[in-house]
């Protein structure tokens, strides 16, 4: 008998343009600034500059992902 499989949670990142009518996503198991982050890095961006498009806004659920804290950041152990 084998040991049961541990499962991560999948935790979407979405973004839908209202004006284009275009969407993306990505699949995380975590919820942070920095996969926020990647999201706007790793497909938005790329995606309109592509398409000769720049972004003028972005509109957010005020998520806990897009409010990050100097003292908990992912890439440093002390902020100055």
């Amino acid at each position: 008998m084998s040991a049961p499989s541990r499962r991560r949670a999948h935790l979407p990142a979405d973004l839908v343009d209202t004006y284009s009518k275009v969407a993306m996503a990505k699949l995380y198991t975590t919820k942070t600034p920095i996969t926020a982050a990647d999201l706007l890095n790793d497909r938005v961006l790329p995606f309109f500059a592509e398409h000769g498009m720049g972004v003028l806004r972005i509109l957010t659920d005020r998520g806990t992902e897009y409010c990050g804290k100097a003292e908990t950041h992912d890439y440093s152990s002390t902020w100055p």
